[in-house]
Order: C-alpha cells, then structure tokens, then sequence
C-alpha cells in the first residue's frame, strides 16, 4: 500500500500506518503519532486516567481538524513564554 499524501505529489511511499481517524496510508514522514489517555469507569460515575497511554497514528489532515477549537471556548489569557537558561 502507498503513502496517500505522497501519491497527492506524485511520490510513491510505502505505508506503515493508517490514520485512525480517516484510514488514509501514511507513510513514516506524514504518520503523526499522539498519546491516548486510557480510562476506566470506578464504579460507575468516576473515571479514572490509567498510567499508561495508547499510541494513535493521524494523518496532518485528522490532527488539524482533532486540535480545532471552537472560537467560544478561547481563552483572552496567554501563556507566558518558557524561559531560556542562559550557561555562563
């Protein structure tokens, strides 16, 4: 199986992954791999995040539309940028 993104440009990849969201083949520069939180339900009404995570694999189509925010629920506050350490 090709990589679906690199057939789009004319490239032939061989896949090593599908995207779990829309199934497309992606080969190892265009497959993006997220952590999955792991839950489980105790007893009934508490979730509980288990130590480990899953792997995903998306395509950047999938991980853009996944990471979408809705204009509603933005935040005016920004985070401050991380601190550099300077060696001397």
């Amino acid at each position: 199986m090709l990589c679906y993104e690199c057939s789009k440009i004319g490239r032939h990849q061989e896949a090593v992954a599908l995207c779990h969201h829309c199934s497309a083949a992606l080969c190892l520069d265009h497959a993006r791999i997220v952590t999955d939180p792991v839950t489980t339900s105790y007893p009934v009404t508490k979730v509980i995040v288990l130590p480990k995570n899953a792997r995903v694999f998306l395509c950047d189509t999938c991980l853009a539309a996944l990471d979408q925010v809705h204009p509603g629920e933005l935040t005016t506050e920004k985070s401050e940028a991380p601190v550099e350490a300077s060696v001397a």
